[in-house]
């Protein structure tokens, strides 16, 4: 079936090392859009430093942001649609979190923006910007509007540490981790997929015209969603076993390489094809 839809990550795969938005990939965004496709941002960052890395993409309107909670409309400047975790989902969680990993520093992403506890900041320092809120231990009282938990821990990072957070959720609550060092849980049966499946909805695309890229494990589940999955060379494994195909890497402007291939193959674009991707066997 015919590509309508390009989901694609941020880090690690659309954007070059030092999140770089390269000239060969805004001009391969540029042919996309020229031709019809729907090319989406879907990331686990929060919509103020998504929009930032994206300045030079004015052709991406949609962003899924905060790994499916958080869907922006670049045109209307909107947030049309937030799904956060139910209220009382954050203090059990937190408690089970509390038990079961007692020696964690906790965060929060939501609609009244960044917060944190002292210890996570020394354990996961923002790679920008600053919280909103610091403060020593997470509620009471409870923010209200989460749309994100994040976990840090002085010894344990990435895999480990979602390891150790996975039998600690409660009520459905999904957690997955990316490029940064913390682990980030999101509201019941939330991630990319779910996401960029509400965006689909509001297009009328099916689900069999998306291509999905990415490189982390926060890209899994929208990998195995889409009709067309594609992981970066180098990818987590997770992301690799997830994908029918795989791109150059983003140092090598393997989403660039990528949609020239798939513009040829449509008899549009001016790319030559020559650093696409492979089936995986």
């Amino acid at each position: 079936m015919t590509v309508r839809l390009v989901a694609s990550d941020l880090d690690g795969t659309l954007l070059a090392p030092g999140a770089v938005l390269t000239d060969r990939t805004r001009a391969a965004l540029a042919e996309a859009d020229a031709a019809g496709i729907v090319v989406v941002a879907a990331t686990g960052r929060p919509v103020t430093t998504t929009a930032a890395r994206l300045d030079g993409a004015p052709t991406i309107r949609w962003l899924v942001c905060e790994n499916g909670a958080v869907l922006y409309d670049r045109s209307g400047k909107e947030v049309v649609a937030r799904f956060p975790m139910a209220d009382g989902a954050v203090p059990a969680m937190v408690g089970s979190l509390r038990a079961g990993i007692p020696d964690a520093g906790l965060g929060w992403e939501g609609a009244g923006g960044y917060g944190a506890e002292a210890a996570f900041l020394t354990m996961s320092p923002p790679r920008e910007g600053t919280p909103d809120v610091v403060i020593d231990r997470l509620g009471p009282p409870w923010p209200t509007g989460v749309t994100k938990l994040l976990v840090g821990h002085p010894e344990l990072e990435r895999d480990d540490l979602l390891a150790r957070v996975r039998p600690c959720l409660v009520d459905g609550l999904v957690a997955t981790a990316s490029t940064v060092s913390f682990v980030e849980i999101a509201g019941a049966g939330i991630d990319k997929a779910y996401g960029v499946a509400r965006l689909c909805e509001r297009l009328g695309i099916d689900r069999a015209e998306v291509a999905a890229l990415g490189d982390h494990i926060n890209d899994v589940a929208l990998l195995r969603w889409a009709g067309r999955s594609v992981a970066m060379a180098g990818a987590h494994p997770q992301a690799l076993a997830a994908a029918g195909e795989v791109a150059g890497s983003n140092a090598d402007d393997g989403v660039a390489a990528w949609l020239e291939v798939l513009l040829a193959e449509r008899g549009q674009g001016s790319g030559d094809g020559s650093a696409g991707s492979h089936v995986v066997g």
